[in-house]
């Protein structure tokens, strides 16, 4: 199986009203592409997590930074109007943290599958199993 055909093969699992399948698609089609099939059907399924664990710390991160400054935001301008505004749903914006968290492990467990079903189609092909 050549790179290019492992792509066709990956692009294919594309199906609609799923964003877990097809970012985790996309993703493997990137990773393929840059680091190549040889390269990227090696990877250990240890070191993908960890990959993704890094993803979606920094994703994470970056929403509570976000929920932070506008947190600081309100309790400046509470200060200089001297009353209380309209304050940030911290609910809601704990519910889009549980919620980005949950479909990133999705993403994880399609990309896990993909890779592992394009490791197993070239194992068969050279008849060598790891």
């Amino acid at each position: 199986m050549t790179d290019k055909q492992a792509i066709t093969w990956v692009k294919s699992m594309k199906l609609q009203q799923s964003d877990a399948t097809n970012c985790a698609i996309d993703l493997c089609v990137y990773d393929i592409e840059m680091h190549g099939l040889d390269d990227w059907i090696r990877w250990d399924p240890v070191d993908i997590s960890k990959m993704f664990s890094e993803m979606t710390h920094d994703s994470v991160k970056q929403m509570i930074d976000e929920i932070d400054a506008k947190q600081a935001g309100e309790v400046l301008i509470d200060e200089i109007l001297g009353s209380d505004q309209e304050r940030l749903e911290i609910l809601e914006e704990s519910k889009k943290l549980a919620i980005t968290t949950t479909k990133m492990l999705d993403v994880l467990t399609k990309y896990h599958s993909i890779h592992e079903f394009i490791k197993t189609i070239k194992d068969e092909e050279n008849n060598t199993y790891e």
